[in-house]
C-alpha cells in the first residue's frame, strides 16, 4: 500500500486511460450502442485529467498528497512541563491531561506489557523535537523481576543518553474510556569514563 501511495497521478491517470481506450474499442468492435456514451465520458474526463497534471505543476502530486490535502492529520497538542539539569537528569517531561496514549503488547505470560510499535512514542518524541526510536523494548520489570520497575521503559541506547518513559493508566470521560498513556518522560545524562 506505501507503494502506491508513491505513485505520481500522472502514471495512475495514464494507466486509466490506456484502460479507457480498450474499453471504448471493445464497444466500437461489439457495437454496445448503450454503453458508448459512458466510456466517451470516462475517456474524456481521465484524458483531460492527465492533460490538466501534465500542465501544471501538480505533475509531481502523489496519492498521498492527495490523501492529506483532502483529509489533513490533526497535529496532536501535548500539554506538559520541562524540567531540565537535574543531578543525573538532563531533562524530564511531565504530562498532564489529556495524556498522550501509546500502544502496547501482552507478552505470552499475560504479566509485562511491552513497547513493540514505537510509532505511537515517536509521535510524541517528535512533537517534543526529540531523536526518534529505532526499536522497542520491554517492561523493565520483566527483565530486573522487581515490581517497581513496573509501567518503566528504558533505552539505553537513545541517542541523548538513556531514555526512560513510565506509563499509566488514563480514562476519557466522556466515553468511560481506559487506555494506556505516557505520564512522564526522562532523558538521562550519559557520563563517559
Amino acid at each position: 500500500m506505501e507503494f502506491l501511495e508513491q505513485v505520481p497521478l500522472t502514471a495512475i491517470l495514464s494507466v486509466l486511460l490506456f484502460i479507457a481506450s480498450i474499453w471504448v474499442l471493445i464497444i466500437i468492435i461489439q457495437k454496445k450502442s448503450g454503453y458508448m456514451f459512458r466510456a466517451m465520458v470516462f475517456f474524456l474526463f481521465v484524458l483531460l485529467a492527465l492533460i490538466y497534471l501534465q500542465q501544471s505543476d501538480a505533475k509531481k502530486y502523489t496519492i498521498n498528497d492527495v490523501k492529506l490535502a483532502l483529509f489533513p492529520k490533526t497535529q496532536a497538542v501535548y500539554n506538559y512541563r520541562l524540567e531540565e539539569d537535574m543531578g543525573d537528569i538532563s531533562a524530564s517531561y511531565y504530562f498532564s491531561d489529556p495524556r498522550p496514549r501509546i500502544s502496547l503488547s501482552m507478552d505470552k505470560a499475560g504479566k509485562h506489557f511491552h513497547i513493540t510499535d514505537v510509532s505511537s512514542v515517536n509521535r510524541v518524541l517528535s512533537h517534543l523535537r526529540l531523536p526518534l526510536l529505532k526499536s522497542g523494548v520491554r517492561e523493565l520489570s520483566s527483565i530486573t523481576g522487581l515490581d517497581t520497575d513496573n509501567f518503566v521503559y528504558r533505552w539505553d541506547d537513545y541517542p541523548k543518553g538513556p531514555l526512560i518513559i513510565y506509563r499509566t493508566l488514563c480514562r476519557k470521560r466522556e466515553t468511560l474510556d481506559t487506555f494506556n498513556c505516557l505520564e512522564r518522560i526522562i532523558i538521562m545524562k550519559r557520563y563517559r569514563h
